[in-house]
């Protein structure tokens, strides 16, 4: 009997690539591409000029939890109701990423991890198997050596640029509970790191969120206030001196009511730092009630001397602009409406109160349980769980995947 060729192998190749353009979903992509030879063979060719751009990414919540991770896509939901779940396949190569903690992530697919979940710490691009180290040890005072654990990470540029930096927060190990967190930085360069680490002296200032802004390196602390290194790139680029800490007060400590803060983010928004606060009831384990947004207005004011100096504030904000906001310590971003047909201004949160609870690194991997329900969207001044619920992974809090 002869065989017939099914229909869809005989699409033209040039009808599949304008298809695959309008295809905005990465998963679904990768479906597309496997449905048979001819399908992969035409979307692997690059679009021509004159065709149709792919669509513009948007994050995806990565919920990792061993054989049976996933991946939430709002692209797929098309900016209403419940994002779309697709089963996601994590690396083994070079290090197995299905029983890593994940804590961070970048632009391009990159993912701040700790393969032994207080160590082995790496910077992994997904899709590839390129990966760069991350230090386990730092010196301390004294001179000596301890274990660190990092919590959060952001970068100064892609990996690979002459001048990235690296700031993470981080614990020592063995976890204390009553030990505060601290900072840490460093410069990747041709395989070298030079680091430093801030140790917190008092709870006040012990460290929320960590980002590069117009090249400088800001800390949120708890009370709300910031500190600023500002980096100087020597010897022709090839050193760098970390200048700081500056602590720029930013106000008086603000009172929320009835509602306990759960957590404060920095974002950059419109090239304005933003500072996110999430609130919940009192109960430690209840979920997210409001989010508040301010921005950071610095004013040139006279001294007792007369002499100019830089005050700091943060002012509340009513409205987002047009923006769609991701929160996640050392990787917030900010994505204009106007590009994503369908979707509205909104705050998008992950669940990342584990933050708060180091001492999870502490328990027996069979005992380890991170959350990973309180996940959803702050829009029309109410919470939206645009997420499916998942109410725990045993490897790690959930992360953004970043385009």
């Amino acid at each position: 009997m002869a065989m017939h060729t099914p229909p869809w192998e005989e699409l033209p190749a040039d009808v599949l690539r304008i298809v695959f353009s309008r295809v905005a979903c990465r998963a679904d992509r990768q479906v597309m591409a496997g449905v048979c030879g001819a399908w992969r063979r035409a979307v692997k060719v690059k679009v021509a000029t004159g065709q149709p751009p792919r669509p513009r990414q948007l994050p995806c919540l990565l919920r990792p939890n061993g054989g049976d991770s996933s991946v939430c896509c709002l692209l797929c939901s098309g900016g209403h109701g419940i994002s779309v779940v697709h089963a996601a396949h994590l690396p083994q190569q070079p290090v197995d990423a299905r029983h890593a903690r994940f804590f961070g992530s970048h632009d391009g697919s990159w993912a701040f991890l700790a393969s032994a979940q207080t160590s082995g710490h790496v910077l992994q691009k997904f899709g590839t198997d390129t990966i760069i180290p991350l230090p386990d040890f730092m010196d301390v005072q004294g001179g000596e050596s301890s274990s660190i654990v990092h919590l959060a990470a952001t970068l100064s540029h892609q990996p690979g640029h002459a001048s990235c930096l690296v700031a993470a927060i981080v614990k020592t190990y063995p976890i204390d509970v009553m030990s505060l967190r601290a900072v840490a930085f460093w410069r990747m360069d041709h395989g070298t790191m030079a680091s430093e680490l801030h140790r917190t002296e008092i709870e006040a200032m012990e460290p929320e969120d960590i980002i590069f802004h117009k090249g400088v390196l800001l800390v949120l602390t708890q009370q709300e206030n910031l500190l600023a290194w500002i980096p100087e790139y020597t010897d022709e680029g090839r050193g760098v001196e970390m200048h700081g800490p500056e602590h720029r007060a930013c106000g008086k400590p603000r009172i929320y009511n009835e509602l306990a803060v759960q957590s404060r983010y920095l974002v950059e928004s419109q090239n304005c730092l933003l500072l996110i606060v999430r609130y919940r009831e009192g109960h430690p384990t209840s979920s997210t009630q409001e989010l508040k947004i301010f921005h950071l207005v610095e004013l040139e004011i006279p001294d007792e001397n007369g002499i100019m100096m830089t005050r700091y504030n943060w002012v509340e904000l009513f409205s987002l602009f047009g923006e769609m906001i991701f929160l996640g310590r050392g990787c917030s971003r900010s994505y204009n409406v106007s590009n994503y047909p369908g979707f509205t201004e909104g705050v998008y949160f992950l669940d990342d109160g584990s933050f708060y609870h180091a001492d999870l690194l502490s328990h027996d991997a069979a005992d380890q349980k991170y959350t990973c329900s309180d996940n959803g969207r702050w829009v029309n001044l109410q919470v939206d769980r645009c997420f499916p619920p998942e109410q725990s992974c045993s490897c790690s809090p959930p992360i953004w995947v970043l385009p």
